[in-house]
């Protein structure tokens, strides 16, 4: 379900497959108010998800989003120190 045949996580498979995403993405600009919607999205779910899940389970579910957070956010500040460094 999350990797391909070679183990590899299919994120941006995912991604780019996704209706939110195409939508965004379908005149190739990003809005403030397409992005104001995606995060009003992204919230109503992880409300849902309180009201569907047990404890333990939104431990689980809070470890895997601040992960891929972290995961984001030193993946762009690698990416920002590498056009740095190539100057």
């Amino acid at each position: 379900m999350f990797f391909d045949e070679k183990g590899i996580l299919n994120i941006d498979e995912f991604i780019v497959n996704n209706e939110s995403f195409k939508k965004i993405m379908e005149d190739g600009i990003v809005t403030k108010e397409e992005i104001k919607a995606q995060s009003e999205k992204v919230v109503a779910l992880l409300h849902d998800m309180e009201k569907k899940y047990s404890e333990a389970q939104l431990v689980e579910i809070k470890e895997l989003l601040v992960e891929s957070g972290v995961l984001y956010a030193v993946y762009n500040f690698y990416s920002i120190q590498s056009l740095n460094l190539n100057k």
